[in-house]
């Protein structure tokens, strides 16, 4: 089964919830000089994956410090070993990201699950992940991409998003998608008809869910088409943009990132979507793993959120 979903002990977070999204950019940060990566063998991946150690420690602290009850995370790259087998179950390698990265924190308390897309430069597993300190009641994944865009191929266009159900305290069942889409012109892939088909499973899976959080790195850039899609009719806000009115345009990619080289300036793609129906208040919501802010480990930075619950909500959930 391509689906891993894993768990430890853990304790009940407080009332509210706080939601990190955060896109890892693979093992990308750094190279192997010389080296294209499809030429990678296993002493050079393993070699890249420990000099990875730095960016490691910092999105390990920072999870420390911000403690949140829900992380999304994308492009998390695993090395497979220079064979490459075809089916392979996404977290079996300690090169992991997800594995790297909780093994910086114990007794961490998270469950996830995750699931990969592709082959990215034709060598490294790339997926995305869900992590919870509540206990996940479900899980599962589906490819949000064209039928005819292999899956778990060499098309790094393929998309698969993987989601989980958790109870929360004073709010009810949550549904979490850990997103990664296309651009909203893409020619292959476009945008709007992955989004369509998320939000078709969306209705599928969690119509009953008191809240509903899509997560992620959509590629589609704040106050344009593909933003307005996104939002306009689908039963989904964005809580960056509600309470930071000044920053809509805050950059989570700088001009000139992965995708975006046509760019002359920063984007903000990556989001928190809340059900619009949600019992959830947003109380703040910033950038993380900026160079202010643990540092720089990705060519995005963080997205993190914190919601209360209205008291209203408490009550009908007691």
């Amino acid at each position: 089964m391509l689906l891993l979903t894993a768990c430890t002990e853990h304790a009940s977070p407080p009332a509210g919830l706080r939601v990190l999204t955060l896109n890892l950019h693979g093992y990308q940060e750094l190279d192997s000089t010389g080296v294209h990566e499809s030429e990678l063998t296993d002493e050079l991946a393993r070699q890249r994956i420990a000099d990875y150690g730095p960016i490691l420690d910092r999105i390990a602290q920072g999870i420390a410090e911000l403690a949140p009850d829900l992380i999304c995370l994308q492009e998390v790259a695993e090395w497979p070993g220079s064979d490459k087998p075809r089916e392979l179950e996404f977290g079996s390698s300690d090169s992991n990201m997800v594995y790297q990265v909780l093994s910086r924190l114990p007794d961490h308390g998270y469950e996830y699950t995750m699931d990969w897309s592709h082959f990215t430069w034709g060598v490294w597993l790339e997926g995305s992940a869900i992590l919870s300190k509540y206990p996940l009641t479900l899980s599962e994944s589906r490819f949000i991409s064209r039928p005819d865009t292999t899956p778990h191929s060499d098309n790094w266009k393929s998309r698969n998003v993987p989601m989980a159900k958790l109870d929360v305290p004073d709010i009810g069942e949550v549904s979490v998608y850990s997103v990664h889409a296309g651009w909203w012109d893409d020619p292959d892939e476009p945008f709007h008809e992955q989004y369509g088909r998320l939000l078709e499973w969306v209705e599928d899976v969690s119509a009953s869910s008191a809240v509903t959080i899509l997560c992620g790195d959509f590629n589609v850039a704040a106050g344009t088409a593909g933003y307005e899609f996104m939002l306009e009719g689908t039963g989904f806000t964005d809580p960056y943009a509600i309470v930071n009115p000044e920053g809509f345009f805050d950059a989570t990619i700088g001009a000139g990132a992965d995708g975006w080289e046509d760019s002359d300036k920063g984007q903000r793609i990556d989001y928190v979507l809340v059900s619009e129906d949600s019992p959830l208040e947003t109380v703040r919501a910033r950038r993380v793993f900026t160079g202010g802010e643990f540092g720089i480990v990705s060519d995005h930075v963080g997205v993190f959120v914190e919601f209360g619950v209205a008291e209203t909500a408490q009550k009908n959930v007691e």
